[in-house]
């Protein structure tokens, strides 16, 4: 796991732990996000529906479902289905790089998916000073994904609704796949 990844996993362990004690600064800010990266370009979700964030682990893959769906991974005896979000989001797909390709393991309606980013950044509080909610977008990712753009550091942050960027088909797919798998493995056991 690369330096940057356990300095995120610090990070979302201290930040997961429960609410600000500062008054002020749960007033100030708007929601923490983990940020990450997806061809050149930074999103954010909310800390909140993230459970961890992995390192690239081996996938097994799953026939006859689609090409963003990568498989499943076993994660501590829990099996988790795994989805490309660069891919989920159309965008041009990449060679994984082992040192920073990360999985971020989020609950989703009931389900626990693991999506896989091109590296996490950083764990960042925006206040909503900083996040532009009205959007004009007429982008390849749906808009309904997209809840707003944080303001950072001079860069833009696209803040995403990972309980949107699956629809309820992907996730009755996902389900499916999941239930069956947990089934041969308990009767195999």
């Amino acid at each position: 796991m690369s330096k940057v990844l356990d300095q995120q996993t610090s990070c979302l362990s201290q930040y997961a732990g429960g609410a600000s004690s500062d008054h002020n600064a749960s007033t100030r800010l708007a929601q923490k996000n983990l940020v990450f990266s997806l061809a050149d370009e930074q999103y954010g979700i909310p800390l909140s529906s993230v459970k961890e964030v992995i390192g690239l682990v081996k996938v097994t893959p799953i026939p006859h479902v689609p090409p963003y769906f990568k498989g499943l991974i076993n994660l501590r005896g829990r099996i988790i289905s795994v989805i490309d979000l660069r891919s989920k989001l159309g965008l041009e797909e990449k060679a994984y790089e082992p040192k920073k390709t990360s999985i971020i393991i989020s609950d989703v309606n009931a389900l626990t998916i693991g999506s896989i980013v091109d590296d996490v950044n950083e764990v960042v509080g925006f206040d909503e000073a900083q996040i532009e909610r009205d959007l004009d977008i007429s982008h390849s990712i749906g808009r309904d994904y997209i809840t707003g753009v944080a303001k950072a550091k001079g860069n833009l942050v696209l803040l995403l609704d990972i309980h949107k960027v699956l629809d309820p088909d992907d996730l009755e797919i996902i389900g499916h796949h999941v239930s069956f798998s947990s089934q041969q493995n308990n009767n195999e056991g």
